[in-house]
């Protein structure tokens, strides 16, 4: 189950820690996928970039993906859609 969220202050909470980034087309075929360590995140209102503890940062335009949500199944799951691409970001 997805609950949309209204804005994505909560992924600022993450810090020294791993995240993955599945990048799916047309919402089924993954193209891409991420897994990187990050020191903190820094939400601004047109991107999300990860900070790495090496100074590198990995930038999302948000609106590249104007929707957000919440996956309530799974813990530290959230997923960033527009019209035919998604974006999943979790933390395990």
């Amino acid at each position: 189950m997805e609950k949309q969220l209204k804005d994505l202050s909560a992924l600022t909470n993450y810090q020294n820690r791993q995240v993955i980034l599945n990048y799916y087309q047309d919402e089924d075929l993954l193209y891409q996928r991420d897994g990187f360590h990050f020191s903190s995140i820094q939400l601004t209102e047109t991107a999300l970039t990860f900070i790495k503890s090496d100074g590198i940062a990995i930038t999302i335009e948000l609106k590249t993906y104007p929707h957000s949500y919440i996956n309530t199944a799974f813990q530290n799951y959230y997923t960033l859609k527009n019209n035919q691409n998604v974006l999943e970001i979790y933390f395990p």
